[in-house]
């Protein structure tokens, strides 16, 4: 046999120190003192000094081995119970524990060492390179006190052996005298003395079988068959019980507790349906301990993730003892220990043992990782107090905080006072982050029915829930406010353009323009059809022959309109920046506007920055009315511009499409050609250049702002299909001024509205 390495051996000296064997009984770890919680400077001990995701692989005397990370070559460390000193385990392709003992397995290669982290007896080395089976053809199931019970590979045909020193200290590799044919399973073990293994045949037809086996000899002591449908995880065996879940993937599984003495059953109790997936079972005294490992990290629902007892008789009420148990591994006095955690003392080692005097089972913590078991915030950056401006967030996060476990779906609510619009934006669970993630909110500016959002008052909420229903969900709230810079033919305050509308009935709508496009700056949350918003904004508006956006004109934040009835009197709107109510009571500007057939504003065309307005009389003659920002008098006195408009149908105001600065006009002659006449800046154009014929097909044109959000101005041009509905295309603006429109996009409006008279 081969010898345990130098390193090997000074490493695992070092871990075991000067401890006898047998010097103690229990783990002897002190438990922190009763008033102390996770973290506090009264605990007795020092907190854990291994990493907080390990996982506990077995219990000796003297101390515990434990694990962190998944597959081989990761680290494996062994801590001392009298002064929680923790050794990092030399490398090794993997390591086993003997449950109950403090014997180790390492294996390299070939070579598996057995060693006895107490430092009583010398190492044991297995060269299974010299079996009679080849090399690499032993794997180790499990280990059971002294005792290696491996997996043999036998002229390709699997089966267990019990490999082990005699009393001559030769090496005892005993195949386990199972029926022929026998193919291994899974194996058990709840201390030095015990000893089951499963396997299948398949005569005479395919079943599982759970056979106890005499550690000491290796003999069969019985047999039994399994159903077909067991969980090969839920199956506990003691020297006087065996415990199993019977039909666990039915809609009524049942725990079955069976002496072994009479092979008659204890007790029969029900589990909850359809949730024993995970399920381990493990017995402590007169108590079967349920759990399902890893409730802190899953990301479902399982009532079993506490770590429960339920009596081995049946009859009295399950208990909970800890609110999850991350590992468990089976301790010398026939008790439990748990890496795992309870909301009121948060994560540690806990001892579950069963109380001698009452009999009830009981648990104690025996060393903390100073970390609470209940979802917190550690680091947090909310929402402002006072007034966020959408503008300048430039798709950076809104808010972020950091929580203790990453398995844990957030939502941050927004909800706006006025309206009652609510915008959520939802984070996790997520399987690849780890604890310390921050979590960050960025939002599109957009409400969950996918309008933009309004400015104003608004309330918020940040709220993180458990997955995995371990512990209450953390919260935040506070208020704000919202604002953004106004945008034009926006009319409900919300940064969007909308397009206006009276119908037949001389009702006045809005509808938002943004819902109707699949568009690049778009979010992708509304890159399908929509049914477009409509807001009724009131009636009585079939007084007029002619409404108009006019842009800013009352010097206020919000576009203005201005109407003109049927008798010639002109009269002003002005925009109220509100979404349930966007204009103020009309005010009169004037009569005697009858004489114009083409009326367009909205464009500042005297470089002033005031929204001006311009009419064409009947002889063709232009005329600009300057845009003065009193409500009370928006318009100065009008001033001739030119002649020779009168070839036109629609004149269009449409703010600065040729990049110049002064604000432009595009109008449409009778033919259905259209033309750009650029602004100069002082109320006069520059010589008309043709934009494109075919443009006759359309019923109206509406300057309609920056639809996409991309700093231009775009044009809106609608006509009716074979059912009278309204279609719509947008022409995005360019910013080339001798080709200032892209190709027309149809809208993608799922129920189409008939829209009348839009501006």
């Amino acid at each position: 046999m081969r010898h345990l390495s130098t390193t090997l051996a000074l490493a695992l000296a070092l871990s075991a120190g000067t401890l006898s064997a047998g010097a103690l009984s229990t783990p002897a770890f002190a438990a922190p003192a009763a008033e102390s919680g996770p973290g506090s400077t009264a605990d007795a001990v020092p907190p854990l000094s291994i990493p907080f995701d390990s996982e506990l692989v077995s219990v000796g005397k003297t101390g515990m081995l434990t694990h962190t990370g998944i597959g081989h070559d990761t680290p494996f460390r062994w801590t001392r119970f009298s002064d929680g000193v923790t050794t990092v385990l030399p490398p090794a392709r993997f390591y086993w524990g003997s449950a109950g003992t403090d014997f180790v397995v390492s294996q390299k290669g070939d070579v598996f060492t057995l060693t006895d982290m107490s430092g009583t007896k010398a190492p044991v080395v297995f060269d299974t390179s010299t079996f009679d089976t080849g090399p690499n053809s032993y794997g180790v199931s499990r280990v059971v006190g002294e005792s290696l019970l491996m997996v043999a590979d036998v002229n390709e045909k699997p089966e267990y052996r019990l490999v082990s020193l005699d009393e001559k200290g030769q090496v005892r590799n005993q195949k386990l005298d199972l029926p022929a044919g026998s193919r291994p399973g899974h194996s058990y073990s709840s201390g030095p003395d015990s000893l089951a293994v499963t396997y299948t045949l398949r005569e005479p037809s395919f079943h599982y079988r759970l056979s106890t086996v005499d550690v000491a000899t290796g003999a069969i002591t019985s047999s039994r068959v399994l159903p077909s449908d067991h969980n090969s995880d839920a199956i506990a065996v003691t020297p006087d019980h065996l415990t199993w879940v019977l039909r666990p993937y039915d809609p009524d599984p049942e725990l079955q507790v069976i002496s072994r003495a009479t092979d008659t059953p204890v007790s029969t109790t029900p589990l909850i349906t359809w949730e024993t997936g995970g399920l381990t079972v493990h017995h402590v005294g007169d108590w079967v301990m349920l759990v399902n490992p890893g409730g802190a990290t899953a990301e479902y629902l399982s009532p079993y993730f506490p770590l429960t007892a339920r009596p081995l008789k049946g009859g009295a009420p399950d208990v909970r003892l800890l609110d999850h148990a991350g590992s468990v591994a089976h301790a010398p006095d026939g008790g439990l220990l748990a890496l795992g955690g309870t909301l009121a003392q948060g994560e540690g080692l806990y001892r579950i043992a069963q109380d001698p005097d009452t009999g009830s089972p009981t648990v104690t913590l025996l060393r903390t990782f100073n970390r609470p078991t209940a979802l917190t915030v550690t680091k947090e950056n909310l929402l402002p107090t006072g007034t966020i401006d959408l503008d300048r967030l430039g798709g950076k996060p809104i808010a972020s905080w950091t929580l203790n476990r990453y398995n844990a779906r957030t939502r941050l609510t927004l909800t706006h006072t006025a309206s009652g619009q609510t915008a959520e934006m939802d984070q996790g669970p997520y399987v690849t982050h780890v604890p310390g993630f921050p979590q960050f909110f960025t939002w599109n500016g957009a409400f969950k029915s996918r309008l933009q959002a309004y400015n104003g008052a608004y309330t918020w909420k940040l709220r993180a829930e458990p997955v995995n229903g371990l512990g209450p969900a953390v919260e935040r709230q506070g208020s704000f406010t919202l604002t953004r810079a106004p945008k034009a033919h926006d009319f409900d305050d919300n940064g969007a353009p909308d397009i206006l509308s009276v119908d037949r009935r001389g009702e006045l709508a809005s509808y938002d323009v943004r819902k109707m496009w699949r568009l690049d700056s778009i979010p992708p949350s509304e890159y399908h059809s929509q049914t477009p918003y409509r807001r009724l904004i009131g009636g009585g508006w079939g007084v007029y022959d002619k409404v108009l956006a006019a842009g800013d004109l009352g010097g206020a934040r919000q576009d203005d309109l201005v109407a003109r009835d049927r008798t010639g009197v002109l009269w002003f709107y002005e925009g109220k920046s509100g979404h349930k109510t966007p204009f103020a009571t009309r005010t009169r500007i004037g009569g005697g506007w009858g004489i114009y057939n083409q009326i367009t504003a909205g464009s500042d065309l005297t470089g002033d920055g005031r929204a001006d307005l311009v009419a064409s009389d009947k002889a063709g003659v232009l005329w600009l009315y300057r845009g003065t920002g009193n409500p009370k008098a928006p318009f100065a006195v009008r001033k001739k511009i030119s002649g020779g408009w009168g070839v036109y149908n629609q004149i269009i105001a449409t703010g600065n499409l040729g990049g110049a600065g002064a604000g432009d006009l595009v109008a449409r002659d009778k033919a259905g050609v259209l033309w750009l006449h650029l602004g100069k800046g002082d109320g006069t154009f520059t010589a008309r250049t043709r934009i494109g014929s075919g443009w006759g097909s359309f019923s109206h044109l509406v300057a309609i702002g920056d639809v996409d959000a991309d700093g231009r101005r775009d044009l809106l041009a609608s006509s009716r299909d074979s059912d009278g509905r309204t279609l719509l295309r947008l022409y995005r603006g360019t910013g080339q001024w001798r080709t200032p429109f892209a190709y027309g996009q149809l809208d993608h409006v799922r129920n189409r509205p008939t829209l009348d008279n839009l501006f």
